[in-house]
């Protein structure tokens, strides 16, 4: 697919109590989330009592934007900001490091399909207002993707890369699927590159690996390593691996923001499946 915009959000709870009320508004962004139109596949995911994600895939940027002004989302944003203590945002886009599909779709951009030669000319730059003449790409279409704000957000969080990783199975498999990342991560804590990772349950019996590296190049060595070359053996068309580049982030996770790697607050170790990556040294 082209032009695919990926969305995670991350969501922590102020308090254990509010679980009950989460898992509500959660079955809730389920709902909203399977008929909206334009929205190519997602996924809610439970990482703990206190952490809840959701990763969305959309054919356009339009199309997020559209689900986001709608007054169902703006109810859903209203009980979530009664429960969560922080929320992180990131906008990706894919790239053609994949491995397997998610759920049959291949998120890895190919080259567009030949269009036929339109019967007008894009305006020229020079003629434009200086607003519009900087939002110009380099087809000629005036577009956020070349805007200055769109140019500024990815310049604040260039180099970063992230990695997901799924396997797609069964209720009655998914606690030695989810054993099995979570081993994983545990090894990657030792990796200097590893910024943040946590692993959670989706829908339907699908386990999910998300985790941030200070490179492209570090999530790039999770994704072609052995672990993911033995997990495709293992699982077959059940495994999916995609690599991604930022492009905007809102929010922090735990203290991690994006823009310039600042790591505002240090990790430590916890118990469970949600805690992330090792403690670094406040400095770093």
């Amino acid at each position: 697919m082209t032009d695919l915009l990926i969305v995670t959000t991350r969501s922590r709870l102020r308090s254990v109590r509010a679980f009950p009320l989460m898992m509500v508004v959660t079955r809730r962004v389920r709902r909203q989330l399977a008929g909206t139109e334009g929205l190519v596949r997602w996924a809610s995911v439970v990482s703990g009592p206190t952490e809840f994600w959701t990763i969305t895939a959309w054919q356009s940027r339009h199309a997020m934007q559209e689900f986001m002004r709608s007054d169902a989302h703006g109810d859903i944003m209203w009980d979530f900001s009664k429960l969560l203590s922080s929320l992180w945002l990131v906008r990706w886009r894919p790239t053609e490091r994949e491995s397997g599909t998610w759920l049959g779709v291949t998120l890895a951009p190919h080259a567009p399909e030949p269009q036929p030669p339109r019967e007008f000319a894009w305006p020229n730059a020079a003629t434009l207002p200086p607003l519009l003449s900087s939002s110009v790409g380099p087809d000629g279409r005036i577009s956020f993707e070349s805007s200055p704000e769109a140019r500024f957000a990815r310049s604040q969080i260039k180099g970063v890369g992230g990695a997901v990783l799924a396997v797609q199975t069964s209720r009655l498999k998914a606690p030695m699927a989810l054993l099995r990342l979570a081993k994983q991560r545990k090894q990657m804590f030792s990796d200097p590159a590893l910024l943040r990772s946590v692993v959670g349950l989706g829908t339907g019996g699908a386990c999910y690996l998300l985790s941030v590296w200070r490179t492209p190049e570090d999530a790039a060595r999770l994704l072609e390593g052995d672990w993911a070359k033995e997990m495709k053996e293992r699982y077959g068309e059940r495994f999916w691996g995609n690599e991604w580049t930022p492009e905007s982030e809102f929010g922090n996770w735990d203290g991690l923001r994006l823009r310039g790697e600042q790591i505002r607050v240090p990790h430590q170790p916890g118990g469970g499946l949600s805690p992330a990556v090792h403690p670094r040294d406040p400095a770093d």
